[in-house]
């Protein structure tokens, strides 16, 4: 009986700082909400991924395949936030979004590195820095009448370790984690 205690004991003490250290993500400070981002009703092709949860198990999986570039990379990250959509209107409602999160980035004194504007399409990528490293890096990037992209990286960030895997990361790889370990943990 004492065995069955402490093993309960055990099993709900690493539950709860499993939900801690998740739910503390929103404390650090390269976390920049997506939440309030509405996708609209009428968008025709949506990505919503949240690899928060995910990030170590894929980590420990590259490293045992022998990837340890990838492993080493998201060793760094804490937490991946996409919220992107397509729709074939322009919608002012999304204009209003992608102002509003450009808004709140410059409010929160995060560092603009990279903005690119060309008629009414705009790409923004800002950085946080604390004590001088790099702890978070947001994209907001939209095209009226086609989409608009949001995401957050969240970590201890080396931007020339993420480039370097950047370059060599092929998108239906991120399309192969989500589908292989968003279905372990779906709610």
């Amino acid at each position: 009986m004492n065995t069955l205690r402490t093993l309960t004991t055990a099993v709900l003490l690493v539950a709860a700082l499993a939900t801690i250290s998740l739910a503390d993500i929103t404390k650090e400070p390269g976390y920049f909400d997506l939440d309030w981002i509405e996708i609209p009703a009428a968008a025709e092709e949506i990505q919503d991924i949240d690899l928060t949860a995910v990030l170590s198990e894929v980590a420990a999986d590259a490293r045992e395949d022998g990837d340890t570039g990838l492993a080493n990379v998201l060793a760094m990250v804490r937490s991946v936030r996409v919220k992107a959509f397509s729709m074939d209107d322009d919608d002012p409602a999304i204009t209003a979004m992608v102002e509003r999160a450009n808004e709140r980035l410059r409010e929160a004194d995060w560092n603009r590195l990279i903005y690119v504007k060309d008629g009414d399409e705009s790409v923004t990528v800002s950085s946080m820095h604390e004590e001088g490293q790099m702890v978070g890096i947001v994209v907001v990037a939209y095209e009226p009448g086609d989409g608009a992209v949001f995401v957050n990286v969240v970590g201890d960030l080396d931007l020339a370790t993420l480039l370097g895997l950047a370059g060599e990361f092929d998108l239906d790889d991120l399309d192969e984690y989500v589908d292989e370990y968003g279905g372990k943990h779906a709610q």
